[in-house]
């Protein structure tokens, strides 16, 4: 810390020499501030003197932000990365109106337990009055399929619609 202090003071003492031995010229020239002079398209308001405030009128939005067409870009423009969402529309509309149905199929199956033998899991689940005993790329009546088991989650594949959910079945511990 010491040190740092040194170099401290041997910067202070130098910049104090530079500017007790630094040459003054008097006849150095004092600018004044100039007048501001409105450039945009709008009135300048009155002094408040007169008591009479000149209100602009309003401009649209693309004599503001410049038109599309017109080779600016907008500011804030607006980009849509997603397709916009269906809406429901009645029968009679262009719209068509959203799946009655839900699309996702209810799991059924309930976490009972797991195991690691081996480095592989196996994971206990029931259906009803039926205990499931599953590891990964088993096939369940050929309607799951399960994809992985990582726990905290298992991974699920609904195999006739291509739906993957994932079921927590808890930590590894």
């Amino acid at each position: 810390m010491k040190r740092n202090h040194i170099i401290l003071g041997v910067l202070f003492v130098s910049t104090m020499l530079t500017l007790v031995f630094s040459e003054r010229n008097s006849s150095d020239p004092i600018v004044e501030a100039a007048p501001r002079t409105h450039t945009s398209g709008t009135p300048p308001r009155a002094s408040s003197a007169s008591g009479v405030v000149a209100i602009a009128a309003l401009q649209a939005r693309t004599a503001r932000g410049g038109a599309a067409d017109d080779g600016h870009r907008k500011l804030f423009g607006t980009t849509l990365l997603a397709p916009p969402l269906p809406s429901s529309g009645s029968a009679g509309s262009d719209i068509p109106p959203l799946p009655s149905g839900s699309l996702a199929q209810e799991m059924p199956f309930t976490y009972i337990g797991k195991q690691s033998s081996e480095g592989r899991w196996q994971v206990f689940l029931s259906r009803g009055d039926e205990t499931l005993i599953v590891s990964e790329q088993t096939i369940i009546d050929g309607a799951y399929r399960v994809e992985s088991i990582a726990p905290p989650t298992m991974t699920l594949v609904y195999l006739p619609t291509k739906l993957v959910q994932t079921l927590d079945i808890g930590s590894a511990d």
